[in-house]
């Protein structure tokens, strides 16, 4: 019988995945890139621990809220690669490019958080909000560099 209190083989898939997602150039990135530091990897080595315990999710939240998550991270990472992005190359986009990306982002962003309303309480979804809108910062202060 699988216990809800850690998350599961697929919430660990969301772990490494949420990872690229967060820094969806990681294989562009350099060790001393400003804002990471030498402990982001450790700081954010477990995703879904650090959304579990940052929301304060229940293991009935959690259960729920993994695969929803997971799903938002395979559009997002279906969406960059859509852009040239994970293949390993920088792409080269122009500035209607780079609009679209943001707007789509956002685009799942809200969808995400929609599906996630009904489970979360009002400090959840704020502090959900809060860690989309940190996210979406740091995207698109990378995003520029492109």
């Amino acid at each position: 019988m699988q216990s809800l209190d850690r998350p599961t083989t697929g919430g660990r898939y969301l772990v490494l995945l949420l990872a690229i997602s967060l820094l969806f150039s990681a294989l562009q990135l350099r060790a001393g890139d400003e804002g990471l530091g030498d402990d982001f990897w450790e700081k954010y080595d477990d995703i879904a621990d650090w959304i579990t315990l940052r929301l304060k999710l229940t293991p009935e939240q959690e259960r729920v809220a993994l695969p929803i998550l997971q799903e938002d991270f395979e559009k997002k990472k279906e969406m960059l690669k859509s852009y040239g992005f994970l293949s390993g190359s920088k792409p080269k986009l122009s500035t209607k490019q780079k609009e679209e990306i943001d707007a789509k982002m956002i685009a799942i962003r809200a969808e995400t958080r929609a599906k996630l309303v009904d489970l979360l309480d009002a400090t959840q979804l704020a502090e959900l909000k809060k860690i989309q809108r940190e996210y979406h910062e740091e995207f698109r202060r990378r995003l520029a560099e492109y």
